[in-house]
């Protein structure tokens, strides 16, 4: 392999070596960020869930629709960061089981705030509202039937302070006074001496006061009179249920997330340790293959300028410019070989020329007579 080739090579591994560290450099950052953007979220939809129990709240306290529409809002955007957390744990390789039932949690927290909300808008908002309008008006048309009848208007009165009782305390022991007194007041007007249309318009109010007075309860009773009861002690339930949820959901991603960071720093320092060796022995190992033609041509050079050695041979394995060095190195010192062989030859020839003019042999004279006459004088 050419030098040039193994050059390039070594380059090419040096690049891509570096390529791979920079790649595992942005592949962690990446799952940084992630693990971040994870914790972030998470923390968004904790103090979401508090927001929308404080919507809730103020619901119940305060009775306007702004609250009610606060509450979806909220609703809207956890549905939201759920979604995203969830395509956040996939992203990272952990289970989002946890997610489907916090959605789950969320929807159910959400189908009874609605019921909750329709039953207080037919009680009512406020004391003109609703069954509460309903009830104060039923009430006046009965106290306008009775007219001036101050014992039935006093009857009344203290059916009507059993109701107050009930709507202030909400004690059902309130239920049966209402019941007891309404009875008495139905059964006094019933076996009056009125006039039958009075009687039967006083009797006609009271039913009608008593079905919204009863239809108000049933409402406030499905409603539930205090927290731990009825729609309200099961929307809370489901609002423990979903924190509680939310709570493990959270532990499990930064457990898991932690696990997951550790594992890809692991990853990253041996693929790093890996991709620096692989560079430093390749190039260590071209390098050395290259000092070492070096070293052996120089070497042969120093040994052939030492000992005047014509008989070295360079040899080498690789099939590159050492190996054309090489070859003509050792041309080279053949063609010194040769040369030095025609400067013996030639002086051996020389050394010859006097021994066969001194012997007036043959040759000698046959030498002679070729040689030019002009040359003969000398």
């Amino acid at each position: 392999m050419l030098i040039k080739k193994k050059l390039i090579i070594n380059t090419a591994v040096t690049i891509t070596s570096m390529l791979a560290m920079l790649f595992l450099m942005n592949f962690s950052a990446s799952s940084a960020q992630q693990k971040i953007l994870l914790s972030q979220n998470t923390s968004k939809i904790e103090a979401g869930v508090l927001r929308l129990m404080l919507h809730e709240k103020n619901f119940l306290v305060h009775k306007k629709s702004i609250y009610e529409e606060q509450f979806y809002d909220q609703v809207t955007i956890l549905k939201l960061r759920i979604k995203k957390l969830k395509q956040d744990l996939k992203d990272i390789n952990i289970s989002s089981l946890e997610t489907i039932t916090l959605s789950q949690n969320l929807t159910n927290y959400e189908r009874f705030f609605s019921k909750v909300v329709d039953t207080q808008k037919r009680i009512g908002f406020d004391p003109q509202d609703g069954l509460y309008g309903e009830l104060g008006s039923a009430a006046n048309n009965v106290e306008e039937a009775i007219g001036d009848s101050f014992m039935f208007l006093k009857m009344m009165l203290e059916v009507r302070s059993s109701e107050k009782k009930y709507l202030l305390l909400f004690d059902d022991k309130h239920i049966t006074k209402f019941n007891d007194n309404f009875n008495k007041l139905h059964s006094s007007v019933k076996k009056s001496f009125l006039v039958r249309s009075q009687k039967e318009l006083i009797l006609d109010a009271l039913e009608v006061y008593k079905a919204i007075f009863l239809s108000l309860v049933n409402e406030l009773q499905r409603l539930g009179h205090h927290y731990d009861q009825g729609f309200q002690k099961t929307m809370n339930q489901n609002a423990i249920e979903f924190q509680l949820n939310l709570m493990r959901l959270v532990k499990q991603s930064n457990k898991a997330s932690s696990e997951y960071m550790s594992k890809i720093m692991q990853i990253t320092y041996i693929l790093f340790i890996l991709a620096l060796l692989i560079s430093i022995l390749t190039g260590w190992a071209l390098s050395r293959n290259i000092i070492s033609a070096i070293s052996h041509i120089k070497n042969s050079i120093i040994k052939v300028s030492h000992s005047n050695d014509l008989t070295i041979v360079v040899s080498t394995k690789s099939k590159d410019e050492f190996s054309d060095m090489a070859e003509a190195f050792n041309y080279m010192i053949s063609n010194f070989q040769s040369l030095l062989t025609s400067i013996k030859k030639s002086e051996a020839s020389s050394e010859k020329v006097p021994e066969v003019f001194e012997e007036g042999s043959f040759w000698g004279d046959f030498i002679l007579e070729d040689i030019p006459e002009n040359d003969k004088k000398y």
